[in-house]
């Protein structure tokens, strides 16, 4: 499993794993640190891709992937970056995608000019990380993304789409980036996110399964719901758990690739130890994880 993940994942899959691991600081992450510093563009963000101008989840990521090192000489690089994402931010608290992205690169459910939960989470989450998380920037984007929820406690997709347009990605974002700005797990908003989660993977995630990537809709479900603390005694949780294990391919992965997200949450889960996956990750590239 961690060998398909390692193999198949990019630099910034890789990171992310190396910081929940809290191995940042070893030889295996700084060789990932030289591939994320060449994707560094002149406005201060980060690219995806070789070939592209910066975007929004790549700087994210790397602002949370450089203040996990530790390391004080990344402070002028994450200020640029963090100023890079302020330039993006809409008047009402969200975010839009960079209009520097050729159109053919901005997905399906983002946008260049009106607000994206997906966005403004993660810019949350990176924005706390550096600090800034009692900035009034910061409080506003809580506000607007609380305002995205919808009656059935999913969030909407984006700004402006049709009452219908919800799905649990947007939801575990929101979550997450909820609960990292200080939202309490008792309060409404959370509580009405979680249900809504744990009943689109016990009565809708099967369907979904047919029309989606399969893993997608069991993944998304279930990180959503471990964002907020829900573990396997958690029957939502287990039910997720045992359909993304269902789709498990003979050499290990999943379909899709989607290793890249089972991993990272069963780990968070427990069901992969950090000690396993260190351990696993070494054999696979040679170098010393300690």
């Amino acid at each position: 499993m961690v060998r398909v993940f390692w193999e198949s994942a990019t630099h910034w899959r890789r990171l992310s794993l190396l910081r929940q691991l809290g191995a940042l600081d070893t030889p295996l992450a700084r060789g990932q640190l030289d591939v994320l510093a060449r994707h560094r563009r002149e406005d201060g963000g980060f690219a995806r891709a070789t070939d592209e101008p910066s975007s929004v989840l790549p700087t994210c990521e790397a602002v949370l992937d450089l203040l996990g090192t530790g390391d004080p000489a990344h402070t002028q690089v994450v200020g640029a970056a963090v100023e890079f994402l302020w330039g993006l931010q809409n008047d009402n608290g969200g975010w839009h995608e960079s209009p520097a992205l050729p159109d053919d690169r901005v997905p399906f459910w983002s946008s260049k000019e009106r607000g994206v939960p997906i966005l403004t989470a993660k810019c949350i989450e990176a924005l706390v990380e550096a600090g800034h998380g009692d900035d009034t920037r910061v409080r506003k984007a809580v506000t607007w993304l609380e305002s995205m929820q919808a009656p059935t406690g999913m969030w909407w997709s984006i700004e402006g789409t049709t009452p219908d347009d919800t799905e649990p990605d947007s939801t575990q974002a929101a979550l997450s980036a909820l609960l990292r700005a200080g939202i309490s797990k008792d309060s409404p908003v959370v509580q009405r996110a979680c249900k809504a989660l744990e009943e689109f993977a016990l009565d809708a995630a099967a369907a979904w399964e047919k029309t989606h990537p399969p893993v997608w809709p069991w993944a998304a479900a279930l990180d959503g719901l471990v964002a907020a603390d829900r573990g396997m005694e958690d029957r939502a949780v287990r039910h997720a758990v045992e359909n993304i294990l269902r789709l498990r391919q003979e050499e290990g992965g999943w379909p899709d690739k989607y290793e890249f997200r089972v991993v990272p949450t069963f780990v968070a889960l427990g069901l992969l130890t950090r000690d396993a996956v260190l351990t696993a990750l070494s054999a696979v590239t040679g170098s010393h994880m300690a």
